[in-house]
């Protein structure tokens, strides 16, 4: 006879492995797409590009008295901007958001509790989104570069500002839009979507960053009005195109900037206590 006394209980649920989290974040991005009113691409979005365009237009009229003021400069401003222009290197940003997306995608999840993989998953998402905002949007810089073919500003007493060569792989002719300033234009998203109370403080230091490019007569001012057009108008579509799915972002209402999802806030509900909650 079998034992009363134990009960054979249904499985059990299997605790996710290193690789479920991949899997479910791939099922996320190009599942079914989940049925939410706001648009990838916004009409706000839109006035962004236009806008863009026409101060890409207006800082052209002053490519060549840039160059002409920078090379005739001994200003310690200037020079300092200069020493400091690196920061643009996307390396600088690409390396870590990678490094951590792939430590948390394949460290062992289980027996974590459920507010430890909400953090997980925070970091998990909000990691890879970055890689993917600064990554993509540089390899989009540089297409335009190779099919546009600007001379640098180097070349600026032989060709003046607007000699093109299209075509032509290389340092010389790959002056717009600015590589550095894209990768600006992309941190200063991912960085207000993280810090929404900084914005403006975040958007006037990435945009003096994106100047040190003049400072080191590697490009017109143009050039990183472009770059910054490529990385911001990209990162905040990625991050929108996130949301659209329910991965990593969610929706905030009809504002532009998505919000980050698994973020720990504390809620003053009645019902909450006050506690720490996931959303």
């Amino acid at each position: 006879m079998k034992s009363s006394g134990s009960v054979r209980s249904g499985p059990e649920k299997a605790a996710p492995r290193p690789e479920t989290a991949l899997k479910r974040a791939w099922f996320s991005l190009f599942g079914a797409r989940r049925a939410f009113p706001q648009a990838t691409w916004t009409g706000s979005m839109t006035a962004i590009l236009i806008t863009g365009l026409v101060l890409i237009v207006a800082a052209h009229g002053f490519d060549a008295a840039a160059v002409r003021f920078v090379r005739s400069s001994d200003s310690s401003i200037i020079r300092g901007m200069a020493d400091v222009t690196n920061i643009g290197k996307s390396y600088w940003y690409l390396v870590p958001a990678g490094v951590l997306f792939l430590a948390l995608a394949f460290v062992n999840w289980r027996g974590k509790s459920r507010s430890a993989r909400a953090r997980l998953t925070f970091f998990f998402g909000q990691a890879g989104y970055a890689f993917l905002a600064i990554a993509m949007s540089g390899i989009i810089s540089d297409i335009l570069k190779l099919f546009i073919g600007r001379a640098r500003p180097k070349f600026f007493a032989t060709f003046g500002t607007l000699h093109f060569q299209p075509f032509t792989p290389g340092y010389n002719f790959g002056s717009f839009p600015s590589g550095h300033s894209t990768t600006m234009g992309a941190v200063a998203i991912v960085l207000m979507i993280w810090f929404p109370r900084w914005r403006l403080p975040v958007g006037i230091l990435c945009l003096l960053a994106a100047l040190t490019r003049v400072a080191a007569q590697a490009h017109y001012p143009s050039d990183v009005v472009a770059g910054l057009l490529v990385g911001t108008l990209y990162s905040l579509s990625a991050a929108r195109w996130l949301a659209a799915r329910g991965a990593v972002f969610r929706f905030d209402g009809d504002r532009l900037f998505p919000i980050p999802r698994f973020r720990h806030r504390r809620r003053r509900d009645r019902g909450m206590g006050g506690k720490k909650v996931a959303c």
